[in-house]
């Protein structure tokens, strides 16, 4: 009897976390949302705008935050992706906010994506960014 409370136990655990790995593997973030070229687009872009305050590494600094890892995940995870598009378009570079073209803060949030461990896919991010509003951030793969 304890045989066989053990095992379905531990079958029940298997199937949870079978589930919540599909589920996960599942989310639009993980099934590449930006291409490749868009994301080397805005690391020429990042490097040429960003980099002074949010650092080569992306990891900011005293006055500017992380763009990576857990101070990425910190600010936006469970956020809409379009908010921050928006807040990088409304308010990036802070010394010219909106300077940039719609097409170049796409780049630059791919690039923002593929650094945080995001795949590419065959379809970019566009200046519509169509689904990109229902998107939630979630940590990556």
């Amino acid at each position: 009897m304890r045989n066989n409370l053990f095992l379905l136990s531990i079958g029940i655990m298997s199937l949870t976390l079978s589930l919540k790995l599909v589920a996960q593997t599942d989310h639009p973030m993980h099934l590449g949302i930006f291409t490749t070229e868009q994301a080397n687009r805005g690391e020429a872009a990042y490097r040429s705008n960003c980099a002074s305050c949010h650092a080569n590494d992306l990891r900011g600094n005293s006055n500017s935050p992380g763009l990576v890892g857990m101070s990425f995940l910190f600010l936006w995870e469970q956020r809409p992706l379009a908010e921050l598009f928006n807040t990088m378009r409304v308010e990036m570079p802070t010394d010219r906010p909106g300077s940039l073209s719609t097409a170049t803060y796409l780049d630059l949030l791919a690039f923002i994506l593929q650094q945080n461990g995001y795949p590419a896919g065959d379809n970019g991010l566009s200046a519509t960014i169509g689904d990109v509003p229902s998107i939630l951030i979630v940590a990556p793969p």
